[in-house]
């Protein structure tokens, strides 16, 4: 009578080379069933093993499978296609679909006639979504707030913390309407690194309209080359004029002459002698 082992290996050979089946890995028994448990052999299932349930009784065959170990190689979890999706990914002619139950977005107003407007609509009024079947939801407003605080452009990027001023105070700052205008506005400062984009009112950069450089002059040296004097050229041979060397003689110290230096010695004994005479009388 065949083991439960090799009616096990059997089972797996039926589905599987020989070459990839390992050794006996366990044998256990759960409820009616025993399992049988065989190491992978396959390169590409490194820590997997093959199982095998039988029924204790009979030892007949209930299924064959594969399964992993903590060693094992495995795929991550499924992910459906629509929360893969990650800023950035859109290209040029792709097409994203937006759920009919987005939370983000609220049903908005078709036309006109569907508001009981006691006066003309406007520029406030703008935002209700007139012409668009769906507007942003108090979730999708809260979600953009979050969004655009935390990015680039809000506070607590690095170009805002080093930002003398706030962008609520500059000149190039376009307000927006709605509700979002309170707290954003788009920049127009081509020199900006947030030009043409949604900028919070405490963020800032180095660009601020109120932002100004103090003029520093720069010392102008003395000029050094003669541009106004005249050399004779003459054209007609192409000699440079001939410069005079200076004698090195004329540069050495003059001595001093033999009349001036008699009168200094003169000078310096008559007062070695008063001074003589005083210091007797002293004594």
């Amino acid at each position: 009578m065949k083991s439960v082992k090799d009616i096990a290996r059997k089972a797996v050979l039926e589905v599987a080379p020989a070459d990839e089946i390992g050794d006996l890995l366990t044998e256990s028994t759960l409820e009616d069933f025993t399992i049988v448990s065989f190491k992978s052999a396959h390169p590409g299932y490194v820590g997997w093993h093959w199982s095998v349930s039988l029924h204790k009784t009979n030892h007949t065959v209930n299924e064959v499978w594969m399964e992993p170990s903590e060693a094992s190689l495995i795929a991550k979890a499924w992910v459906p296609w629509s929360e893969r999706i990650q800023p950035g990914d859109l290209s040029p002619g792709d097409l994203i679909a937006t759920p009919k139950d987005d939370p983000r977005l609220t049903p908005g107003y078709v036309s006109v006639e569907e508001l009981d407007l006691a006066e003309p609509l406007t520029p406030t009024g703008w935002s209700v979504g007139l012409g668009r079947e769906r507007v942003l939801s108090h979730l999708g407003i809260d979600d953009a707030v979050d969004r655009w605080r935390e990015g680039e452009n809000g506070p607590r990027a690095a170009l805002a913390r080093y930002a003398e001023h706030p962008c609520s105070s500059c000149g190039w700052l376009v307000t927006i309407g709605g509700s979002l205008g309170q707290a954003f506005g788009v920049c127009a400062n081509a020199i900006s690194p947030s030009d043409g984009r949604i900028v919070s009112m405490d963020h800032g950069c180095g660009a601020h309209s109120q932002t100004i450089v103090e003029a520093q002059s720069t010392p102008v040296a003395e000029l050094v080359i003669d541009e106004l004097a005249v050399d004779d050229y003459d054209f007609r041979t192409g000699e440079l004029p001939v410069v005079e060397e200076v004698a090195s003689e004329s540069l050495a110290p003059q001595d001093e002459p033999e009349e001036v230096i008699l009168e200094i010695d003169l000078e310096s004994e008559d007062k070695v002698s008063e001074l003589d005479e005083s210091h007797e009388e002293d004594l």
